[in-house]
């Protein structure tokens, strides 16, 4: 029961999301609890797919999600989905450790929020932290750019999906910056 409300509420934070931030879209439903906005590319050179896997893996722990519309008169990248009512960035990671902080670093741009599936990846746990920690904490110098280059929000969760585990592992983004004495 506790989790039937749970899933409820989620899809009550995201329908109020959505509507707030899209007034009028028409959503199509993809899937139960995955809905896609007709104002979306989907097809084969669009990134649509692993998206939608990313979805996929969400929807099935509870949360329902609203893949956003492109606007390409706007600025800027775009975030990918609204879930349970917050604007999330999806990254699917099958390479190594330079990979997966390229990707971070990049979605820190778009979105404050950050799903990284790293089903396909094999990167350990370990590895996988210890990257994400490095990368929060990268310094800018004059030949790389650092996190604060990349980022854009105060706050903000990293959610990851790694191989071989069974539940999500979700991060507070800023419980990994480096405290200054």
């Amino acid at each position: 029961m506790k989790k039937f409300r749970q899933k409820r509420e989620n899809a009550r934070k995201a329908r109020k999301a959505v509507n707030l931030l899209f007034p009028g879209e028409k959503w199509i439903a993809v899937e139960d609890g995955i809905y896609l906005s007709p104002n979306r590319a989907i097809g084969d050179k669009t990134s649509y797919k692993d998206e939608l896997r990313c979805a996929q893996i969400l929807r099935n722990l509870g949360s329902t999600i609203y893949l956003a519309p492109e606007n390409r008169r706007l600025a800027g990248k775009k975030y990918d989905a609204i879930v349970d009512g917050l604007k999330f960035e999806f990254k699917n990671v099958s390479g190594n450790a330079s990979t997966l902080e390229k990707q971070f670093l990049r979605s820190r741009s778009q979105a404050p929020n950050v799903f990284i599936n790293l089903e396909n990846s094999m990167l350990s746990k370990k590895e996988i932290i210890s990257t994400l920690y490095g990368a929060r904490n990268k310094p800018e110098t004059e030949k790389r750019h650092g996190y604060t280059h990349y980022n854009k929000f105060k706050d903000g969760k990293i959610v990851l999906n790694i191989r071989e585990q069974h539940r999500l592992v979700y991060i507070n983004v800023n419980d990994f910056e480096i405290k200054k004495a």
